[in-house]
């Protein structure tokens, strides 16, 4: 009987797009359409500027860099493409993770240099998607407890997979890809706030590429890397309380079905959209006045808290992971938007002066569904005078796969992140072109003017 990393490697190699639930499909291609949005927004970001002197450029490459800056090899140009995308930490987010910023990336370059349809492409980040949701679904505990990145860890296996998806690898050499993975996976809930988050994801997508393309020359793997007793399961697992056998439910309770996609309203940690609807529900920006507030409570999860690293923060960078920054900026600017990650705004004096009175009290009451987070989150503002407005609860953000947001809103958030880095028209036709992806021949039609 054949083990975890073997079922994996079969349902990767033999999944058609035909099979895929149009549910299914429609969600990918809005991960698609975030995804290369937020591209744009996090393209000039320090971190990719650094990891532009890294990677090697050359005419002919194999794949394209930022849309239209150059191209190089297809790893290395998902590793660009993905620390844009996550730099500005305002990427979809579902399985405990960020599912699109490593295989949208991954998938793309490597679709680039197959020359593959773009119903291809769907059907290489469902193979990476079920087999990441497959792997997570595993493990009664959270990684982000222990201090794991699980979009570096899980997103490795997961582009390995969908490389190996796109190439049309067989079962066997699928399986070995996916097993090589699973040695190069790795990241630190302790970098959140750094320029190395990004990179961590940036890391997954080239590994997960790096990984296919060696089995594909007949690099072997353990087959059995996943569910050993040394392997990836149980190395990862922060109790070791982790299944490491019976039959997957990839490809046929599908995991793309049950989880969506969530697309993120704000750039900062997912962690905080719940509270931030709440306060900006209460008329933040509006009936609440800053100078007014004696207290400003956000009730969150245990999990959730734990990823908020900074209290004080000075950056932008910091602010993305502040309880205080999304509250003062909820408060002060009346929403939480990429004008307000800056670092002149986080360290206005209006924001800084509101970090003192903001509290955040943890939980430990995790979501039946989502255990990263609390059954709701709920806020509560004491004004100076005794006044008490209370917020909540709050179970799912606005753009959560179960509170989805419509097309137009989505569209809204691709133009604005897109900006003028393209033309009105140009901007018109990628996102329309991106809403019909099945129906296109190849990813370089994507990218021309």
């Amino acid at each position: 009987m054949n083990g975890l990393t073997r079922n994996l490697g079969e349902f990767v190699s033999s999944l058609e797009f035909k099979e895929i639930p149009a549910t299914a499909v429609e969600t990918v291609k809005r991960g698609f359409i975030d995804c290369l949005g937020v591209m744009f927004a996090g393209r000039d970001e320090p971190v990719v500027g650094i990891l532009r002197e890294f990677v090697a450029s050359s005419p002919g490459g194999e794949a394209t860099i930022l849309h239209d800056k150059g191209r190089t090899t297809a790893p290395e140009a998902a590793l660009l493409n993905a620390a844009a995308a996550h730099a500005l930490d305002y990427d979809d987010t579902a399985i405990d993770g960020h599912p699109s910023v490593v295989l949208v990336p991954a998938v793309l370059a490597e679709a680039e240099r197959l020359r593959s349809s773009g119903a291809e492409l769907i059907a290489a980040y469902v193979a990476g998607y079920e087999t990441w949701a497959e792997l997570a679904s595993r493990d009664t505990d959270k990684h982000h407890g222990k201090g794991w990145h699980p979009s570096a860890v899980f997103g490795t296996v997961a582009a390995a997979a969908a490389g190996a998806r796109l190439a049309r690898l067989d079962a066997e050499r699928t399986t070995h890809a996916i097993a090589a993975a699973a040695s190069m996976a790795g990241g630190l809930t302790a970098n959140f706030g750094s320029m190395t988050k990004p990179l961590q994801v940036a890391r997954a997508a080239q590994s997960g590429l790096a990984a296919a393309r060696l089995a594909a020359k007949g690099l072997t793997a353990s087959p059995d890397a996943l569910e050993h007793r040394g392997g990836f399961l149980n190395a990862i697992s922060p109790a070791g309380r982790v299944r490491l056998d019976g039959a997957i439910a990839a490809g046929r309770d599908w995991h793309v079905l049950k989880n969506g996609l969530n697309i993120k309203r704000y750039p900062v940690c997912y962690a905080l959209h719940r509270s931030i609807d709440g306060l900006l529900a209460l008329g933040s920006g509006e009936k609440i006045i800053p100078e007014e507030i004696k207290e400003i409570e956000l009730s969150i999860g245990r999990f959730q808290a734990g990823m908020l690293r900074h209290s004080r923060p000075q950056t932008a960078l910091d602010a993305k992971f502040s309880a205080e920054f999304a509250a003062a900026s909820a408060v002060v600017a009346g929403g939480v938007g990429l004008a307000q990650l800056r670092d002149e705004f986080v360290r206005s004096a209006p924001v800084q002066a509101l970090f003192p009175r903001v509290k955040v009290t943890a939980v430990d009451d995790p979501d039946p569904d989502e255990p990263l987070f609390a059954r709701s989150d709920a806020v509560r503002v004491t004004l100076s005078d005794g006044t008490v407005l209370a917020g909540g609860p709050v179970r799912y953000a606005l753009g959560h796969a179960r509170n989805p947001i419509g097309l137009d809103e989505l569209r809204a958030k691709f133009d604005d992140c897109v900006g003028v880095a393209l033309a009105p028209r140009r901007r018109e036709a990628l996102f329309a072109q991106l809403l019909e992806l099945e129906t296109l021949p190849e990813p370089a039609v994507l990218y021309r003017r």
